[in-house]
């Protein structure tokens, strides 16, 4: 019998739900007898144990007919059915949800039953964030290359039900997930938009737009924060990357209309797919450092890049959240309510497909691409910034610096300013 039904059928058991006189089997507990007002429905569900509308005691379970198939249970395993109970008494005491659909979480459950608690166990995390950001080479004077880009996160525990999830990358540690949606544009010009025409050994016009959903994990026990990301969207004129900078260009004074967008890369299917991990390296009052690495494999990047990041100031423990949160939670945690410090970020990128440079995988039409024998495979990228926070609010400005992308081409840098809110 599968366990996860056997769990259930013990659950309503040893939850006095049957009619019959019950008898004492013996088993003790440490904890007193609760009373669970709610309404009658009763679930086979491990954790059906919340919706019990009468006062029980677990130390109770009724006398099982002799044809029962879980008549001949040893009383070591219904012993930790009452413990597995009073251990999800105490998650929900302490609004503490097992996120299930991470492996590790099953199978803390079916373990607990076979061989008591299992070591490694993943909640849900409680918090709510909200992020906006805002990427533009404008604030450098330049406008050329990665010249525009726009993010807007939503992370909410109501997204753990999202279809999508079952692509993400389960983690066999403990730790906190969070699971969240965003929606991003990006937008590529050659090294001038003053010019007309195809500039031959440049940079194309080029614009995506993709929905992504992902699922963020920390570890704080081993310091370490593991995220999983699928993306889905359209390269090329339907992005509407082109038809952004041209009405923004038409409505700013003083700036001319962007000339070439005609020659962009045309439209194309998006599938990303995108993996990091974090690991913490040295913690302390007021230093902390990360080693990080991050591989995408689709249609329009495939790539892997790693590097190091360092942060000096005033913070909370790195992978405690995801960054900040609101004022109560900070207080029950002990954690600072008021966050500043700079940090600066030095990698590198090795370049296996590009379809900002090299054109879609499906749609070749093209006008202009560049060759594959033009691209830099390897690159370097860096970036440097202030972050202030206050309870829930924070406000981050990075500046970045990229190597040239392809022969001829030049080093660029943008700034990026965010503002992301937790609830």
């Amino acid at each position: 019998m599968n366990r996860l039904v056997l769990i259930g059928f013990l659950v309503i058991f040893l939850s006095g739900c049957m009619q019959d006189e019950p008898v004492d089997i013996g088993v003790q507990t440490t904890q007193p007898q609760r009373n669970y007002p709610g309404e009658a429905y009763r679930s086979y569900h491990p954790l059906s144990f919340v919706m019990r509308p009468d006062p029980v005691s677990i130390s109770r379970m009724p006398e099982l007919p002799d044809d029962a198939p879980w008549k001949h249970v040893p009383k070591h395993k219904i012993q930790r059915y009452a413990e597995l109970i009073s251990t999800l008494e105490m998650f929900r005491d302490q609004s503490i949800v097992l996120d299930l659909n991470e492996p590790v979480s099953r199978k803390y459950l079916k373990s607990f039953v076979e061989n008591g608690p299992f070591k490694s166990m993943i909640t849900l995390s409680s918090e709510s964030y909200f992020h906006f950001q805002l990427d533009n080479d404008i604030f450098n004077y330049t406008d050329r290359f990665f010249t525009s880009g726009l993010r807007v996160d939503l992370i909410v525990p109501a997204f753990r039900y999202n279809p999508l999830n079952f692509l993400m990358i389960p983690y066999w540690g403990s730790g906190i997930n969070y699971y969240g949606i965003c929606v991003v544009q990006n937008i590529y010009t050659p090294s001038t938009t003053r010019t007309g025409g195809i500039l031959l050994k440049d940079r194309p016009y080029a614009g995506y737009l993709y929905v992504g959903s992902y699922k963020i994990t920390n570890d704080l026990s081993k310091r370490i924060r593991f995220s999983s990301e699928f993306q889905i969207g359209i390269i090329g004129p339907s992005s509407f990357g082109g038809a952004l900078q041209i009405a923004f260009h038409s409505s700013t004074p003083q700036n001319h209309p962007p000339l070439g967008w005609e020659y962009q890369i045309q439209d194309d299917l998006l599938l990303n797919y995108k993996a990091e991990v974090e690991k913490g390296i040295l913690s302390t009052r007021y230093l902390e450092s990360n080693l990080h690495v991050t591989g995408i494999l689709g249609t329009v990047y495939t790539n892997i890049s790693g590097g190091i990041y360092l942060r000096t100031g005033l913070f909370n423990p790195y992978f405690r959240n995801l960054f900040l949160s609101k004022w109560s939670l900070n207080k029950k945690r002990g954690d600072r309510n008021f966050q500043c410090y700079f940090f600066i970020d030095l990698g590198g990128r090795f370049v296996g497909y590009d379809a900002t440079l090299e054109g879609g995988v499906f749609n070749r039409t093209s006008i202009y691409t560049l060759p594959s024998g033009d691209m830099n495979r390897l690159l370097l990228l860096g970036s440097a910034g202030l972050t202030i926070t206050h309870g829930g609010i924070q406000i981050k400005g990075e500046q970045f610096l990229l190597s040239p992308e392809f022969k001829n081409g030049w080093w660029h840098k943008w700034l990026s300013i965010s503002l992301t809110y937790s609830f």
